[in-house]
């Protein structure tokens, strides 16, 4: 009798694992979509121990250009872009078309059945920040409709869709960079193509928020600047013909501070921010304290992984190859600048993935403790959650 119960249990369990496949999955899944202004790539993190494994996913029309009407789409093309969206939780579960050295474009990672998904996030940053505040009601329909897809197709999972703040948009960078350093003091700077980002830890900084990092709460101070990312820069700052693509070419008296003169970042209110709001409406001020902050390295990352000290001579002084060649020699003097303006002096460059550090913050709710974070860019603040 007793042996007929222990087969009867076990069947039970064989049953429940085939009805339920996520339930006795060996790993846990969170999926984060970048939702960026060139497009939407998907992300799928798989946590196993201590250790995550990246799943890059397809990427697809950017959520921005429907509501902005920019990139040859309107309105009317924004159920095809949702749609696009959503159908990329598919895409993934088979190898994507081949690139030109004859691999696939991303690996084949079937989440439904390899791991428990215990959330899906869209976060959007500087592209769909502009978009509402041009556009705030066709955003919030545009998040209301993709979440009620989400829904559709996942069922009773967590699933988030709305703009990052800038402040989380720094603190999942540097999250993503404390994987990699021995310990909490080090600081980030971001730059972007449309917002920069600047993070660290700061006990002494009213305006820090307390994040819960490897169990521990920590003061983390963390601002972005919407407007100063390299390629708004020159349009927000002005660019004069001193810093166009080898303005030293032909004039032998060329020099750095020619260009750098006319790039006017700090005022006596502090650092220019363009595009957030204050108390006159779009474009305000904020110092950085960096001078409070409890580092001992500063750590570069998104573009300024590229720059380089040849940068002048080949941007500036000559024609060379350089990435965007309209605005190479302003860049060129604008990001030492920019760092010089933060007083931030560092050689030590890193790859950082917001997406991963958001992913990480998920799993282990690391803003349980902070206070309502702000959507500057809007002066009527965040667009409800639905």
């Amino acid at each position: 009798m007793r042996d007929s119960k222990k087969w009867m249990l076990s069947l039970i369990i064989l049953i429940g694992a085939i009805a339920s496949p996520f339930s006795f999955a060996a790993s846990h899944c969170q999926i984060v979509y970048d939702a960026g202004s060139s497009g939407t790539r998907l992300y799928v993190y798989q946590q196993q121990g201590d250790d995550w494994i990246t799943h890059p996913g397809p990427k697809v029309a950017a959520l921005a250009d429907p509501v902005r009407e920019i990139r040859g789409k309107t309105w009317s093309d924004h159920k095809a872009v949702l749609n696009e969206v959503v159908g990329a939780l598919e895409l993934i579960k088979q190898d994507g078309p081949l690139d030109s050295d004859g691999k696939p474009k991303w690996p084949a990672f079937d989440w439904s059945t390899d791991c428990q998904l215990d959330s899906v996030q869209v976060l959007a940053t500087a592209g769909m920040r502009i978009a509402e505040q041009s556009e705030r009601q066709r955003s919030a329909k545009l998040w209301k409709k993709l979440k009620r897809k989400l829904r559709k197709k996942l069922g009773d999972v967590m699933i988030d869709t709305r703009t990052l703040t800038g402040y989380e948009e720094g603190l999942y960078a540097w999250i993503s960079v404390r994987q990699t350093q021995p310990n909490n003091h080090f600081g980030i700077v971001e730059m972007g193509g449309a917002s920069s980002q600047v993070t660290f830890p700061c006990p002494e900084c009213d305006a820090a928020q307390t994040i819960i990092v490897n169990g521990k709460p920590v003061p983390i101070y963390s601002y972005s600047f919407l407007g100063l990312g390299q390629d708004e820069a020159s349009k927000t700052l002005g660019m004069r013909a001193s810093c166009a693509y080898g303005a030293g070419l032909d004039n032998p008296d060329w020099r750095v501070r020619d260009c750098a003169a006319g790039i006017h970042i700090k005022y006596d209110q502090g650092i220019f921010d363009p595009y957030n709001v204050g108390l006159k409406g779009y474009g305000t001020y904020n110092d950085i304290p960096t001078n409070k902050a409890d580092v001992d390295l500063w750590v570069l990352t998104g573009a300024f992984q590229y720059m380089s000290q040849q940068d002048i001579n080949n941007c500036c002084l000559s024609k060379g190859d350089c990435f965007q060649e309209e605005t190479a020699c302003f860049r060129a003097v604008y990001l030492p600048k920019y760092l010089n303006v933060l007083k931030v002096c560092s050689s030590h460059k890193a790859d950082a993935s917001w997406t991963y550090g958001a992913a990480v913050c998920a799993a282990t709710d690391c803003l349980r403790d902070s206070e309502t974070l702000q959507c500057r860019w809007s002066d009527k603040g965040c667009l409800k959650k639905r």
